[in-house]
């Protein structure tokens, strides 16, 4: 009787967990936007990992919000190499499929709530292509859906 129940109760498991899938992208710091598609679903979760800095061989490795403090300070006059003023250096932006860039802190806490997310993103390090070459490092992205 027992061996019949778990029988039954198996099928309901796997095929649940087949609606289950993490979509990732590693982010190169030494590139520029590069791009994710996501299809119909909900997103379940955002998460990342790994670090990349700017200048290599001067500044530690960042997360996704980009620098801080002293490093921030230190890299303020060469503001000019953002990509975006209104971001930290080293922060990731992402892009989405109607145009708007805003940081991935901020993607990643909207991201739960938004009804439809199909469609491609496009993901970068806030630093102009002209001053990537000097870059290192990725951070993983995975976006899980069900």
């Amino acid at each position: 009787m027992t061996l019949v129940r778990l029988c039954l109760l198996l099928p309901v498991f796997f095929s649940s967990a087949a609606f289950a899938a993490d979509h990732c992208i590693d982010v190169q710091a030494k590139r520029g936007w590069q791009q994710l598609s996501l299809p119909v679903g909900q997103i379940t979760g955002v998460r990342y990992s790994g670090g990349w800095s700017v200048i290599a061989s001067t500044y530690r490795a960042v997360g996704p919000r980009g620098y801080s403090g002293e490093d921030a300070r230190k890299l303020g006059p060469l503001y000019g190499y953002k990509f975006d003023q209104a971001y930290a250096f080293g922060e990731m932006l992402v892009r989405d499929q109607a145009g708007r860039i805003v940081p991935f802190a901020e993607f990643a806490a909207l991201a739960v709530n938004t009804r439809d997310p199909s469609g491609v993103y496009a993901f970068r390090i806030n630093d102009k292509d002209i001053a990537l070459p000097d870059n290192a490092g990725a951070i993983r992205v995975c976006i899980s859906m069900r």
